[in-house]
């Protein structure tokens, strides 16, 4: 072989080890306080009855839900730098308002569930322990039934079902944080992140102009 030839060799070869030698396989913990925003329509939910009397709730105009999100996540860095990510956590975002007057005193909570899948682009702009932290994707919700709390003023709180499309529902994520390699194994994440809901695949009829304000919290083992 010439020596030409071994060399041009080495220049194609040499890259694709590093980069193979480079590539990393992370495991994270995800822990996501969330401040929801959410336009109703003038939307009315019949949760499941079980017998009791039970009410309509009625939401109209702009509601604000508080919550988080947790789960676990799969990070992979495939050249420095840049890695995806996927993984699978719980969300549950809590909206309360007043009985409607006519109903009485009291208030009416609607626990919002659903299981998240996220799959993301991740970018660390700096090799140094602290670095600036991007990530952009999307989120997949799968909506679970919801529960309905509804306290009454000198009566008893009714705890209700209310079942839901179980068709996904889509988000756009875009996130600005930053990274803290504490060591060779473990990695803090942190970043405010914003995703706005396009709505559910086949529901554009029943869609909520909605966005969330989080805190994407993660403590990531590199193997």
């Amino acid at each position: 072989m010439s020596r030409n030839l071994l060399f041009l060799l080495t220049l194609v070869w040499l890259p694709t080890a590093l980069c193979m030698g480079q590539r990393k396989l992370s495991i994270s913990a995800t822990v996501t306080p969330t401040l929801s925003h959410t336009n109703y329509i003038h939307r009315y939910y019949y949760p499941n009855s079980d017998g009791q009397i039970v009410e309509p709730v009625y939401v109209n105009g702009i509601r604000w839900a508080t919550g988080y999100s947790a789960g676990v996540s799969v990070l992979y860095e495939y050249v420095p730098g840049w890695s995806v990510s996927s993984g699978i956590m719980f969300q549950q975002l809590t909206t309360r308002q007043a009985r409607p007057t006519t109903a009485g005193d009291g208030t009416t909570s609607i626990h919002n569930r659903a299981i998240r899948v996220p799959l993301l682009l991740n970018y660390a702009s700096s090799t140094k322990p602290l670095s600036p932290y991007f990530s952009f994707g999307l989120l997949t919700d799968v909506p679970l039934p919801s529960r309905v709390v509804v306290n009454r003023t000198g009566q008893s709180t009714q705890y209700l079902k209310l079942e839901t499309s179980t068709r996904p529902i889509l988000h756009l994520l875009l996130g600005v944080g930053g990274q803290y390699q504490i060591n060779k194994r473990y990695t803090v994440m942190a970043q405010p992140i914003w995703t706005y809901k396009f709505g559910q695949l086949g529901g554009a009829s029943a869609y909520n102009s909605s966005f969330e304000v989080s805190l994407l919290t993660q403590l990531a083992y590199t193997f």
